[in-house]
């Protein structure tokens, strides 16, 4: 009879240990997937949104990227870059033709905090026109007021100007051979 008890005592330990050991996996993991989850939700929020925004205009993108409530894209026949940035107040919208882009440049912005760490505070890709009376656009990447976290944006900035400067030595050859 001891013996059975003592049997059962032990079952029901190796149960309640095994229940917690789930318990204790599932706290962990659970947050982690609905964080991840949450997230491409609201990526895909933002494409939807500048899609249907960008839809009216009837543009389709070749190449397009969402990130922190913006989206770049660049359109299938490559001669307009849009751009926007979803604000509480106001969208940014920019449709930009190639044709009539310059130049481009990154500007970026870093600030030394008391621990003596260099962040960067903001990050811009800055458009020059042909027109001289056309004022210069600078479009927002990465900017600590409205992110607290950098998502990649150095290497996505840089991609970008590589795209749009190689589709503007496209245009010019084209305008050069007519």
């Amino acid at each position: 009879m001891i013996s059975y008890t003592l049997n059962q005592n032990i079952k029901t330990m190796k149960i309640s240990f095994s229940l917690l050991a789930i318990l204790v996996t599932l706290s962990v993991f659970v947050p982690f997937f609905i964080f991840i989850f949450k997230g491409l939700n609201n990526t895909t929020k933002t494409k939807h949104k500048a899609e249907n925004l960008l839809k009216l205009n009837g543009f389709k993108y070749n190449l397009k990227e969402v990130w922190n409530n913006k989206f770049i894209g660049l359109t299938e026949d490559k001669k307009v870059l849009s751009y926007v940035a979803f604000k509480p107040d106001e969208n940014q919208v920019l449709n930009l033709e190639l044709s009539e882009i310059k130049s481009c440049e990154v500007i970026s912005d870093y600030k030394k905090d008391i621990d003596k760490v260099t962040r960067l505070k903001h990050l811009d890709l800055k458009i020059w026109f042909y027109t001289p009376n056309k004022e210069a656009v600078v479009i927002s990447f990465f900017d600590t007021d409205e992110a607290f976290t950098e998502d990649y944006e150095a290497r996505r900035i840089e991609n970008w100007k590589d795209i749009i400067d190689n589709n503007l030595k496209v245009t010019v050859n084209a305008k050069m051979a007519s």
